[in-house]
């Protein structure tokens, strides 16, 4: 595939702009984009809680659960909390606990039967919660659903993109390796320079170059890949310093796909790394071993250990 190096080629994520951007793409691999919108209708509530990290989500589920209850509890006492036979009826706090409760066994149609209501307006309370119970518990049910099936590739990254010696010259080079025990087959890589030029008058533009790979793609991800990207003639680092990229503010933007045999689907993982998360001087050691009975064993706290390495005579060495 011939590179992408026109002026015209943009990726998706604009050229033109001002002021400076920290960095295009997360570690996490979200985009460094933050929306705003005053349109509720543009919500899309289920979508949202798929994608929130697990902590989040458990805390949202946590927080929802008891403010619902405590919300129906105060509609009790409104009622009265003469209306709940059974009820605790002394302090205020006694009051609201013993409704806290009584909501939480109607929520979850539990019915110990230690708390009755009595009279319309508890009775119709008991049967809207009860209503929203089965259909928050439904929906519940249905956003778990969606957070375990959806299908998500967790590779880990090398800590830093190096520099390191390359047949006669030089390459630059990040390792991946695969963190679950699922096996991901055809595995593509796609990694983009983004640089910024200044003109006259503060205005910036933003420049993407499409990295030559020497192997853009594997069949299996067992153990690791270096992704390698030799640095010729044609290369966009060719030639450059540290100084030079930090003043292009340079960020490698990395796309990763592959299938992943678990769900039967593909699965994408997005990375970077900024012009100072670049080493000069160094490889990769190895990140594997075989043990006495012959297998294969994978060390994932080695991904980014390196050592150091002399440049070539010639070669840009800071």
């Amino acid at each position: 595939m011939e590179p992408m190096n026109n002026e015209t080629f943009d990726p998706g994520l604009t050229q033109m702009f001002g002021g400076t951007v920290r960095r295009f793409i997360d570690k996490d691999g979200s985009f460094n984009v933050h929306r705003k919108d005053r349109l509720l209708q543009n919500l899309h509530v289920f979508q949202y809680l798929i994608g929130l990290s697990w902590p989040s989500f458990v805390g949202f589920v946590i927080l929802s659960y008891l403010l619902v209850n405590a919300v129906f509890a105060l509609l009790y006492l409104i009622a009265g909390i003469e209306h709940l036979q059974g009820a605790q009826a002394g302090t205020l706090g006694e009051a609201f606990l013993s409704a806290f409760f009584f909501s939480v066994q109607t929520l979850t149609t539990v019915g110990y039967g230690s708390i009755v209501p009595t009279g319309v307006e508890t009775n119709l309370l008991a049967s809207l919660e009860a209503m929203t119970g089965v259909m928050g518990f439904a929906f519940g049910a249905g956003l778990l659903y969606g957070r375990f099936s959806r299908p998500s590739a967790r590779l880990l990254f090398s800590e830093k993109v190096l520099i390191a010696p390359y047949q006669d010259g030089l390459s630059l080079q990040f390792r991946i390796a695969n963190q679950r025990t699922n096996a991901i087959t055809d595995l593509e890589a796609k990694v983009l320079l983004m640089t910024v030029e200044t003109f006259s008058g503060g205005q910036h533009r933003r420049k993407y170059d499409t990295l030559t790979l020497e192997r853009p793609a594997v069949y299996f991800l067992p153990l690791t890949w270096t992704v390698v990207h030799p640095i010729d003639e044609a290369s966009p680092f060719h030639g450059k310093t540290p100084e030079e990229l930090a003043a292009l503010q340079a960020e490698l933007l990395i796309l990763v796909k592959g299938f992943d045999d678990t769900f039967s689907q593909m699965v994408h993982v997005r990375y970077s790394y900024r012009y100072d998360e670049i080493l000069w001087g160094a490889k990769f050691k190895p990140a594997f071993h075989i043990d006495g009975r012959g297998d294969l064993i994978l060390d994932l706290d080695k991904i980014s250990d390196l050592e150091s390495v002399p440049l070539r005579e010639g070669s840009r060495n800071p």
